[in-house]
């Protein structure tokens, strides 16, 4: 059984995974995924990937501090739903919009990480409606 805690543990991890590279190699990570856009919006990439990862690191010390509550807030899993599912519309409509500029493997490596996020999202709406005997402690 999956609990909220551990939903929120592995989303956690996730966003670590993904924040990492931004953080330590931001120059390589946006060479590996988008080798010929060297800014956005007058922005380096690597600039913007730092700052992405950032966030990412940011948002997974809250979820690793809420998950670490004896019981996670619903309204706050509500809101990572939430926030998994803009994730995952946000990643397709930049595939749709600009998928050319992407690498091969950037584009698998945005599909897996989007994957991966809606699976989470849909797991932790699972568990808040109680379904399948998801435990919600």
């Amino acid at each position: 059984m999956l609990s909220l805690r551990s939903l929120l543990r592995f989303d956690t991890a996730l966003c670590l995974a993904c924040g990492l590279p931004g953080l330590l190699a931001a120059g390589w990570t946006a060479k590996f995924l988008l080798p010929d856009q060297a800014g956005l919006f007058g922005l380096s990439m690597a600039g913007v990937l730092l700052a992405l990862g950032a966030a990412l690191a940011a948002y997974a010390a809250l979820l690793l501090i809420m998950s670490n509550r004896p019981q996670p807030p619903r309204g706050f899993v509500a809101f990572t739903v939430l926030a998994d599912g803009l994730w995952v519309l946000g990643t397709l409509a930049l595939l749709a919009a600009f998928g050319g500029a992407f690498s091969l493997w950037g584009s698998v490596a945005l599909l897996a990480i989007a994957a991966d996020t809606a699976l989470i999202g849909w797991l932790k709406a699972r568990a808040l409606r109680g379904s399948n005997g998801l435990a919600t402690a």
